[in-house]
């Protein structure tokens, strides 16, 4: 979430969520509200940690969104470093921008295609991509562009939502949307599976970028909404808020209902849930080594 984000997914399943549906006015600021403090912010401190990023270094954050990674470089490097946070929507990055402060780096907005990063060869120490990946029209392209900017021995760090694994709300809403589209009468599947990867697809991504000393492996992190109006206002700051902003008054509440009871015990009260990621780890080879 371009130099950063390409405009939509590479094999997307019927009804997935489409990166440039994230241009929609309304959920660059739901996204920023409702889903960075819970979903994304633990999973970019996670992945700022794996980067080793040290003070005065220069990081990219491709497919930034609003910048939960940025934020996170900004404090690792400091008031030395810089931060550069792309991505293919202007309005993310509204959201993303940041002036320095004590301690941080000022992050920095490019706004562009994950393809074609306007940044010179060789150039930045290190590259971050949360959740961005599968998004990506043509992931070869976009890590071999991310392999360019990398200075030798720099680091590229991705995050993935990890294959086979239950990814809620995103799965609930699209459960939801699905029983709907079929109550309407216009059946389809709804179905956010094109956004997983594998640990074999992450090591096969990033080994034909060309980067050396490859690793990925899965985590989970607990996920505690702090109100279940919260995590329902979660769906806004996804590409099928607009989608639901468009129903009836009536279709807009069934909706509502059946996620309310996806989304909660059999007492009512907010289940915790677990997401699990895959996140790899490579380094641009030295020029003697390449």
């Amino acid at each position: 979430m371009n130099a950063a984000t390409a405009s939509r997914s590479s094999s997307s399943a019927a009804g997935a969520p489409r990166r440039n549906h994230f241009d929609a006015p309304s959920v660059p600021e739901n996204y920023h509200r409702y889903l960075d403090p819970v979903l994304f912010e633990p999973w970019a401190h996670r992945l700022v940690r794996l980067a080793h990023l040290t003070p005065g270094a220069t990081v990219l954050d491709v497919a930034a969104g609003t910048g939960a990674a940025s934020r996170a470089a900004a404090a690792a490097v400091g008031e030395s470093g810089r931060v550069i946070a792309c991505d293919s929507s202007a309005r993310m990055l509204d959201y993303a921008i940041e002036d320095a402060a004590p301690g941080r780096a000022p992050i920095e907005a490019l706004v562009g295609d994950a393809t074609a990063i306007e940044l010179p060869d060789d150039s930045v120490d290190a590259v971050l991509c949360q959740q961005g990946l599968p998004f990506m029209a043509d992931r070869r392209a976009a890590l071999a562009e991310c392999r360019r900017v990398l200075k030798p021995g720099g680091v590229l760090v991705v995050a993935v939502w990890a294959e086979g694994e239950r990814l809620d709300p995103f799965d609930a809403f699209a459960d939801a949307l699905t029983a709907d589209a079929a109550a309407a009468g216009t059946p389809r599947t709804i179905s956010n599976a094109a956004l997983t990867m594998s640990v074999a697809d992450v090591v096969d991504a990033l080994l034909g970028a060309g980067l050396s000393e490859v690793r990925a492996a899965r985590e989970s992190l607990p996920v505690r909404w702090p109100s279940l109006d919260a995590e329902l206002n979660g769906l806004f700051g996804t590409p099928f808020g607009p989608v639901v902003d468009r129903f009836d008054d009536d279709r807009r509440a069934a909706l509502m209902r059946s996620l309310r009871l996806m989304l909660t015990s059999g007492d009512g009260a907010t289940v915790d849930h677990v997401t699990t990621s895959v996140l790899g780890r490579a380094v641009k080879p030295s020029r003697a080594s390449a």
